[in-house]
């Protein structure tokens, strides 16, 4: 006998989340939208283009009638690409050599992928591939290089609303946003051969988000009950969905005047991170309330963890972490 794979109940909530946010208007089109450009044929290079952001810029990149040279470490192609203008090329993060072959004969470079680890080691080699890709003659070979950075770099804002000029009140030093923000001045001192761009999102919601997942728990869980939260959840939380943010992306490598630039990119509205729980709890059929949390217990609590994490190599910032999810961004 074969049984047929059953989804599971949280993969079932999650979707019905996702199309919940979609009906409730909780993302903004018109900002991606309007960087769309079409331009001529180009050949295209990704890392990361199997995962939760890589995807739909893979999808986005062909819809448009670009070739795609997709950069994976298993030679597997996702079904819904079979037939497609779709290149793999096997290769290993941790193998620069690899990677520097496959950007041979590239028009633009879309850098999503990261080898995956909080730990100071994976932050030191994600930082030292980017030296050497900054290095090669390959880089100064292709037009454009587009990096997706994170938002954490630039830290807590010293003004609201904040722009991509505004100067930071206070910086986030864990390995992660470290690695980022370091791999963001490599690009812009060392590659001077080729054009770039610098795409820094916001938090990701969308179809096959795991924080989703995460948060629908949480809520099942806690939110009758009431949910931690610091402070009162009514500062505003950027986020953006995943589809907008890969047409920015895709936009990137391809509008003239997105050369030498670098993005802050969110949805553009003033959400709080209390409107999205309840959205989520609607979805899932669940009264959502928060314990508000002071920050200087928190505080408290969180000094020894980064101290006992450096045993471990990892640097987590947490006592900044705290002011970050409480802060209006």
């Amino acid at each position: 006998m074969y049984l047929t794979p059953r989804k599971s109940d949280t993969m079932k909530k999650r979707r019905h989340a996702w199309n919940f946010l979609l009906k409730n208007s909780l993302r903004s089109t018109e900002h991606a939208d309007s960087l769309l450009l079409t331009v001529p044929d180009m050949k295209t290079l990704i890392t990361g283009g199997t995962g939760f952001i890589g995807s739909p810029v893979v999808d986005r990149l062909l819809a448009d009638g670009h070739p795609v040279r997709l950069f994976v470490r298993k030679p597997l192609l996702p079904a819904r690409l079979h037939g497609k203008d779709v290149e793999v090329f096997q290769g290993d993060l941790e193998d620069a050599v690899s990677l520097l072959r496959a950007m041979e004969g590239v028009d633009v470079f879309y850098h999503i992928g990261e080898i995956k680890n909080i730990s100071r080691s994976a932050a030191r080699k994600n930082t030292t591939l980017m030296e050497q890709v900054a290095a090669s003659s390959a880089a100064s070979s292709i037009r454009r290089f587009v990096f997706v950075s994170s938002l954490t770099v630039a830290g807590i804002p010293s003004a609201i609303p904040a722009r991509e000029e505004t100067e930071p009140g206070t910086l986030l030093h864990d390995h992660y946003t470290d690695y980022k923000r370091r791999c963001e001045e490599i690009i812009r001192e060392r590659m001077t051969g080729c054009e770039h761009a610098i795409i820094r999102p916001a938090p990701v919601y969308g179809p096959g988000s795991r924080y989703l997942g995460q948060m629908v728990k949480v809520i099942e869980t806690l939110g009758p009950v009431g949910i931690p939260f610091i402070g009162n959840a009514k500062n505003i939380a950027p986020l953006i969905q995943v589809t907008d943010l890969a047409k920015a992306i895709v936009s990137a490598g391809t509008r003239p005047e997105a050369a030498g630039q670098t993005f802050n990119l969110s949805d553009g509205q003033d959400h709080t991170w209390m409107d999205l729980l309840t959205a989520v709890g609607q979805a899932v059929g669940k009264t959502v309330r928060t314990i508000p949390v002071p920050r200087l217990l928190l505080k408290f609590a969180a000094l020894p963890l980064d101290f006992f994490a450096g045993f471990f190599g990892m640097h987590l910032d947490p006592v900044n972490y705290l002011n970050y999810v409480s802060a209006d961004l």
